[in-house]
């Protein structure tokens, strides 16, 4: 059989996409544990992402529907607006900004994409309303769902992490009820469900976001198997199941703490002050890791007043995070200069 030639490719499309997938790279972290996030099945997925030990980078494909989806908001926002009856407010009156909501000390966070009311099915209720650009087989699912189930049921079935969004969003907006509209790319279909306010479920939502910003260690995994589906695609897979360590930074280090008193206040036990957000993406040199986050070692000894953590690691060589002779900083830990040294002694 003849060989094929191989595909035409467009050198500018493809430098344009990498240049899109470069940008988001760049993009820091935020700051907070995301309501959006928060229906996700495995805490110590959140955490990693709460304590910035592991991170989502996407790729141009998934910045394109994301895009896609921003732009579907807003047709479907125009689409509302144009019923006799419907008010739709985007955007909060007493601040001219989205509608945001925070809670743990502002380290829970959401952004809701509006609130509504006079919807002809319900004219006197306030929704929260949300805008999802999906699939157009996930969209006809949950028309099929909303069919088969009733609509109030429909979300939760849907999709579980939009139905915890949903629940925390009416939660801080005291609004009694949620309403979702769903578009194929494009716009070229909508779909709606309403859901009720369950506060059961919110409560044990925001449970669960307080569990996840006042451990400080990682939370139980899902799985301990990393070939399970979950496990498989998630961004934390690398530190949680493979050993990796996580960057450097305050969020890793075992002198820094939320607090609880405050809005989005971190503090450090070391230095005895609180940390602004931009030093702590980089940490300083008096960083130690929490001893869950080295996976490749155990601690066996420590001492607080010089800041050392020693550890063993198999085959009994040990090593220090810390200063002074023989201390490896958390760098160079990360960039096994632990294990140059296990070498050394085998040899």
């Amino acid at each position: 059989m003849a060989t094929l030639p191989a595909p035409a490719t467009d050198p500018t499309i493809d430098a344009a996409l990498a240049a899109l997938e470069g940008e988001e790279a760049r993009q820091q972290p935020r700051g907070y544990l995301g309501m959006s996030a928060i229906g996700h099945e495995c805490s110590r997925r959140l955490w990693y992402s709460f304590r910035w030990a592991a991170r989502e980078h996407m790729t141009a494909t998934s910045l394109l529907r994301i895009n896609d989806g921003h732009r579907g908001e807003d047709v479907m926002a125009g689409m509302l607006r144009r019923v006799p009856g419907v008010r739709l407010m985007t955007t909060d009156p007493r601040t001219g900004e989205q509608w945001a909501f925070a809670d743990h000390g502002g380290h829970f966070r959401g952004h809701a994409d509006g609130m509504i009311t006079g919807l002809l099915q319900a004219p006197k209720a306030l929704h929260v309303w949300e805008a999802k650009v999906v699939a157009e087989d996930k969209q006809r699912k949950l028309a099929a769902l909303c069919y088969q189930i009733g609509e109030k049921n429909a979300l939760r079935q849907w999709d579980s992490i939009y139905y915890a969004q949903a629940q925390v969003y009416m939660h801080y907006a005291a609004a009694p009820r949620h309403y979702i509209t769903v578009g194929t790319p494009g716009v070229r279909a909508v779909t709606s469900a309403r859901t009720d306010y369950d506060a059961a479920e919110a409560d044990r939502l925001r449970a669960k976001a307080l569990e996840v910003i006042t451990a400080a260690e990682p939370l139980p995994k899902i799985s301990i198997d990393p070939a399970f589906w979950q496990c498989k695609f998630c961004p934390a897979a690398e530190v949680c199941h493979r050993k990796q360590l996580p960057a450097v930074s305050c969020r890793t280090c075992a002198h820094a703490t939320p607090e609880l008193d405050g809005d989005g206040r971190w503090s450090c036990a070391r230095w005895g002050a609180d940390i602004p957000v931009d030093a702590q993406r980089s940490g300083c040199d008096q960083h130690r890791y929490i001893p869950a986050l080295v996976t490749v070692a155990k601690p066996v000894d420590a001492d607080e007043a010089a800041n050392w953590i020693e550890y063993e690691a198999p085959g009994g060589v040990r090593f220090r995070n810390g200063s002074g002779p023989g201390g490896l900083s958390s760098e160079e830990i990360r960039a096994g200069a632990w294990q140059q040294r296990a070498q050394g002694v085998a040899a």
